[in-house]
C-alpha cells in the first residue's frame, strides 16, 4: 500500500466535551460540590506547562505514561490555586484529573468522521494518527470503536515530540513504510498543516479556516480535495 492519510485527533475525529478546562470543572464537582467556579477561571493558568506549549523540546523522558501525567499535576494544580481553589483541594483535584479526563462517556466521535474514513479506506488509502495527546490515546481510540480504521496510531507523549517538530512527521512516515502518497489533516493551522507543509507532506485544514492554507469545513470534503487531487500514486 502506497497512500496513507496522517490523521489529528482532537477537533478533527473526535472530541472530548469542555477538555482541560472543563474537565477541571467536573473534577471540582467532586472534589467541592456546590462550588462557584467555572471553566473560564481555569483558562488563565492552562495556557502554558503543557509539553505542546514547548514543541520545540522534545521530551523521550516523559515517555512513561505515569511520568508524563505526573508532570502535568503542578500545571493542573496551579490553574486550580490560580483561580482561588485552596491548595489541599488542588491537590487532591490534581490526582483525580487523570481518571476524570479519560472518562470515554465525555469523549464523542465527530459525524463525518466515519464515513470519511470508510471512503478512503476502501479507495486503497491507509490511515494514521498523529496527535498532540495523553499516553493513553490508543485506548480512547478503541474505546470510541476507531481502531480498526487505524495502522498506526502515535500520541505526542509516548513518541517524544510534539507536533509541528518535524521528528513528530518523521516519526509517522516511518511506522507508515514511507508512502507514496500522504496527506494530513486536522484542525490546527500550525501544529498541523504548516509543521506537515514543512516536513514536505500536503495537508488539509479542518473544521477552523486560516489564511493561506487549503481548507475543507468538513470531512466529506477533505475527502473529495484529496481525490481529486493529481498524482495521488
Amino acid at each position: 500500500m502506497t497512500k496513507a492519510i496522517i490523521w489529528d485527533f482532537d477537533d478533527t475525529l473526535a472530541r472530548r466535551s469542555g477538555r482541560w478546562s472543563d474537565t477541571l470543572v467536573e473534577v471540582m464537582n467532586l472534589e467541592a460540590p456546590g462550588h462557584s467556579w467555572t471553566a473560564s477561571a481555569f483558562v488563565p493558568g492552562l495556557t502554558s506547562g503543557f509539553p505542546w506549549h514547548e514543541w520545540e523540546r522534545g521530551h523521550p523522558e516523559l515517555s512513561d505514561p505515569d511520568r508524563w501525567w505526573e508532570s502535568l499535576r503542578p500545571v493542573l494544580r496551579g490553574a486550580l490555586e490560580l483561580a482561588g481553589v485552596s491548595n489541599q483541594v488542588a491537590e487532591r483535584a490534581s490526582t483525580r484529573f487523570r481518571a476524570e479526563y479519560l472518562r470515554l462517556d465525555r469523549w464523542s466521535v465527530f459525524p463525518d468522521a466515519r464515513p470519511a474514513l470508510d471512503r478512503l479506506q476502501q479507495h486503497g488509502w491507509r490511515h494514521a494518527i498523529l496527535s498532540n495527546h495523553c499516553p493513553e490515546l490508543p485506548q480512547l481510540v478503541r474505546g470510541l470503536g476507531l481502531e480498526t480504521y487505524f495502522d498506526v496510531v502515535l500520541t505526542s507523549a509516548a513518541i517524544g515530540f510534539e507536533k509541528p517538530h518535524s521528528e513528530a512527521f518523521a516519526c509517522a512516515l516511518r511506522e507508515l513504510g514511507h508512502p507514496k502518497s500522504v496527506w494530513m489533516v486536522g484542525d490546527s493551522a500550525e501544529a498541523d498543516i504548516a509543521g506537515a507543509r514543512r516536513a514536505g507532506i500536503p495537508g488539509i485544514l479542518v473544521r477552523r479556516p486560516a489564511p493561506g492554507f487549503d481548507y475543507a469545513p468538513d470531512l466529506a470534503v477533505a475527502v473529495e480535495m484529496i481525490e481529486r487531487a493529481p498524482n495521488i500514486g
